[in-house]
């Protein structure tokens, strides 16, 4: 039999397994536990005062007479009798707890085996739907490059059927010329045949005298006839050579429709959004607060998941301030609905902000613009599409290049005019303005190369691959990335000034994923192109030689694993 110290180990050994009252009352054992507990802690004397009160009290209705009687006459006995009995209570609790300790162990085991296969099954779950998403976007992607080299192969055949029509009607022309100098030179002939006969019929001198200034004011008449159809002819050549010039341009020129249509977009919105919010003073007073959060948030936000997350999720929350309801992935805020005016006019000044923040910072450097490219993605993916086309709008509008085009001047036109339509500010000088370009179309590529997956598990609802293309328009969709550089590289383009430092920021910023999603082997084939014909033979010209070692480098680099080291956040 046990020694009571033991017990008191036993016992020790129980409290550590069952540490608190909850997991006793668990199973049961909550008043004969605290019996059980109490008792080897006390002396024996205790512990046989508390049998015997227990004892009594148990057989005090029944047979008190008797128990007094043996208390009495056999003390001896009825000590032993107490101790046997204490002990075998006490032992009977301490098998039951033993017992619901194992219970509640292999309860634990259990519950815990059943969380773990329940969250391994959900992980399992989200991985194969993120899989999904992604090879339905791969898949779009595909379809959007498809189609894009479709519609430039149309667009090439049409080019070269235009311009073999143009040589062919020119070729027309210059036959009939041919023919018109036969006929004039058989008309000559005929001319001198009948002067011929005329001198020959003439007797008199005056009559050869008056024949000689018929002669001579026949072929001043004829020689005028001749310049002015002539004249004419060129005339008309010209007109036809400039109206097959036009039609090559407009073929060509898908760049200036875009930035024109945006250009038109953006003056919609200075009309219809800013200029009325400005009219009705109360709405702009009423928007104070949230401008100046916003802005000083964009100017405070870092690449880090915390930072960027945070400073999104508040622009959001501002925004959905001045809706009936917020917008989602399946409801977006559309700006072919009009939305209100007071959210319009929000948009607008964060798209402001936005740009300033990228001519300043992001001109001075570059991975600034990786944290505002993901806060305009997340905007977009939280279901406020309507920003990304007023956004493209006043990049278009700050920033030709965007595009790329650069407008020409129409007659007529003041030079400060025209100089905006450029982005560029009437006294500001080369470098700077190709600086601030720069800034401006870096912010655009960073947004363009931005990992969608590294968002989505931060958007409360995400969007289907069907919602995507309707959420994120295809101007900031990353196979415009490749539309940009091949436009980039013709026609007059590559000659203008920014060109070359615009470049080295599509190589470093976008270049990567570019790559990685179209293939190496086109990419390749353009940066060939731009080190042969651009830099080789001096077409990309830049506005100094330090911009054109700098994309000459990055041309010579290793390129193709090249990632920016701002695509990843913190």
């Amino acid at each position: 039999m046990k020694s009571y110290a033991e017990d008191s180990d036993s016992d020790s050994e129980v409290d550590r397994a069952i540490d608190s009252e909850d997991e006793v009352d668990l199973v049961g054992l909550s008043e004969s536990w605290d019996e059980v507990k109490k008792t080897p802690s006390g002396s024996k004397a205790a512990a046989r005062k508390a049998g015997v009160n227990a004892a009594v009290s148990r057989v005090r209705k029944e047979n008190f007479s008797a128990m007094m009687e043996i208390i009495e006459t056999e003390p001896n006995q009825y000590e032993a009798w107490v101790k046997i009995t204490e002990e075998a209570a006490w032992h009977e609790g301490h098998k039951i707890a033993h017992s619901r300790r194992a219970e509640l162990r292999e309860i634990a085991l259990n519950a815990k085996a059943e969380m773990k296969q329940s969250h391994d099954l959900q992980a399992a779950q989200d991985a194969e739907e993120m899989r999904k998403m992604l090879e339905g976007l791969a898949i779009q992607q595909t379809k959007e490059e498809e189609e894009a080299r479709r519609i430039f192969k149309e667009r090439e055949a049409k080019l070269w059927a235009d311009i073999d029509a143009a040589l062919k009607h020119t070729q027309e022309l210059e036959a009939q010329k041919r023919k018109l100098d036969g006929a004039q030179q058989r008309l000559a002939a005929a001319e001198a045949q009948k002067r011929k006969d005329a001198a020959a019929a003439a007797e008199a001198a005056v009559q050869e005298e008056a024949a000689s200034k018929a002669r001579a004011v026949a072929e001043k008449a004829r020689a005028d006839a001749l310049a002015k159809a002539q004249k004419e002819q060129a005339e008309e050549r010209k007109r036809e050579e400039e109206a097959a010039k036009r039609k090559v341009a407009d073929q060509r020129g898908l760049p200036g429709a875009e930035w024109k249509a945006y250009v038109n977009k953006q003056r919609w919105m200075k009309a219809e959004v800013i200029e009325k919010a400005k009219a009705e003073g109360g709405v702009r007073a009423g928007l104070r607060k949230g401008m100046r959060l916003m802005t000083r948030g964009l100017g405070q936000v870092v690449n880090t998941r915390e930072s960027v997350v945070r400073v999104t999720n508040d622009i959001a929350a501002i925004l959905n301030d001045q809706l009936p309801a917020p917008p989602s992935t399946s409801s977006p805020m559309l700006l072919s609905h009009p939305p209100p005016i007071a959210y319009s006019y929000l948009l607008s000044h964060l798209a402001k902000s936005i740009i300033k923040q990228a001519e300043s910072e992001v001109s001075a450097k570059q991975d600034a613009a990786f944290p505002l490219a993901r806060i305009v993605v997340g905007l977009l993916l939280r279901g406020h599409a309507a920003f990304g086309e007023v956004l493209f709008a006043r990049f278009v509008k700050k920033c030709p290049w965007i595009v790329p085009f650069y407008p020409s001047r129409q007659p007529d036109q003041p030079r400060a005019e025209y100089e905006k339509s450029t982005g560029r500010s009437t006294d500001e000088g080369l470098a700077d303005y190709v600086s601030r370009m720069a800034g401006i179309s870096t912010l655009y590529f960073a947004i363009l190369q931005t990992p969608l997956g590294s968002l989505m598990r931060y958007i409360p609802s995400p969007p289907s691959p069907d919602e995507l293309l309707v959420l994120v328009i295809p101007p900031l969709r990353l196979p415009a990335a490749w539309t940009w550089i091949s436009f980039a590289l013709r026609d007059s383009m590559p000659s203008l000034p920014p060109i070359a430092t615009i470049l080295a920021s599509w190589i470093e910023v976008c270049g990567f994923a570019v790559g990685r999603t179209f293939g190496l082997t086109q990419l390749t084939k353009v940066y060939e192109a731009i080190k042969k014909e651009g830099l080789g033979e001096g077409t990309i010209k830049g506005d100094s030689e330090a911009a054109r070692q700098r994309l000459a480098m990055l041309l010579d680099g290793p390129w193709q694993d090249h990632e920016p080291q701002g695509r990843h956040w913190e």
